[in-house]
């Protein structure tokens, strides 16, 4: 087994497999780092309001919007990430009654629509932005944000993989909480991105911003793996909340970790990070919420 705190490679040293299939992966000139477009829109798969099922803010009645696309075909995931025609809105919460509205979206169709249904009854606490991965549509964040605070009056809420630190860099100002992934290889089935995780960190430190790190394990998740993310989370210097989440049993694997998995893991990450290490399942699912 190997031990949490012996130093593996500095994240600075590590090959840079990575770096070139995210390179690959996401198209990053044209994609991510092109100047903002005359006509700003994103594909928004839906808008609801429900309590959040993960990390150290579950139950907080949030104002979700989940934006289509994603960078990542993680072996646990289930969501659909493919653009649609229309997005999904559940206006009675809970009701699992949707009204459908023709995608893309402009930053201030999506204003408008969210004004609508942060209604005082519902009495949200933040508005909590999701995907796929959000950052993908950074410019749109960056003229959507902005305005989404002063006419909602939430705090934002950002959940992401956290491997994509440019684009987090341009939204960054305007996020008060970042629940933010590291992924592990053996549990997503694909390449390391040690490097920009690190790099993503390091942003979290240095604006101060909130955040949770969270961690989904699976029974097949390797020692060497933990132990490099204890590296870089305490290298970064941040005091970030730390989370792992068991995964919840998925259409392309169900390999969910043994309770005792899931205790030792805990264990020794806490002993690795000096200090608390919380777990965390999908509490949602458990109850049938969006």
């Amino acid at each position: 087994m190997t031990d949490f705190n012996t130093p593996l490679l500095r994240h600075s040293t590590l090959p840079s497999v990575g770096l070139y299939w995210y390179a690959s992966r996401l198209n990053l000139e044209s994609r991510l780092y092109m100047g903002k477009p005359d006509n700003l829109t994103a594909f928004v798969s839906e808008i609801f309001s429900s309590a959040q099922g993960e990390g150290v803010n579950i139950g907080r009645r949030q104002l979700f919007v989940r934006f289509a696309e994603c960078h990542r075909n993680c072996l646990y995931c289930d969501t659909p990430v493919e653009r649609t025609e229309f997005a999904a809105i559940e206006r009675e919460p809970g009701s699992g009654q949707f009204e459908q509205i023709a995608n893309p979206l402009s930053p201030q169709a999506l204003l408008d629509l969210l004004g609508g249904m942060n209604r005082p009854e519902f009495a949200h606490d933040d508005l909590f932005i999701t995907g796929g991965e959000p950052l993908l549509q950074a410019d749109f964040l960056t003229e959507f944000l902005p305005k989404a605070l002063k006419l909602l009056n939430l705090p934002v809420h950002l959940e992401t993989s956290g491997d994509l630190p440019e684009p987090f860099e341009k939204t960054v100002e305007w996020v008060d909480h970042v629940l933010m992934d590291i992924k592990l290889p053996s549990v997503t089935g694909e390449p390391e991105a040690w490097e920009m995780h690190r790099a993503f960190l390091d942003i979290i430190e240095r604006e101060d911003a909130g955040a949770t790190i969270k961690l989904v394990v699976s029974a097949d998740t390797s020692d060497a793996d933990l132990s490099h993310a204890a590296e870089i989370i305490r290298d970064s210097g941040t005091l970030a909340s730390v989370v792992l989440q068991p995964m919840t049993a998925a259409s392309k694997t169900d390999r969910v970790p043994s309770a005792k998995q899931v205790l030792t893991w805990q264990s020794q990450m806490a002993v690795a990070l000096g200090r608390s290490v919380r777990v965390i399942p999908q509490s949602h699912k458990l109850m049938g919420l969006l």
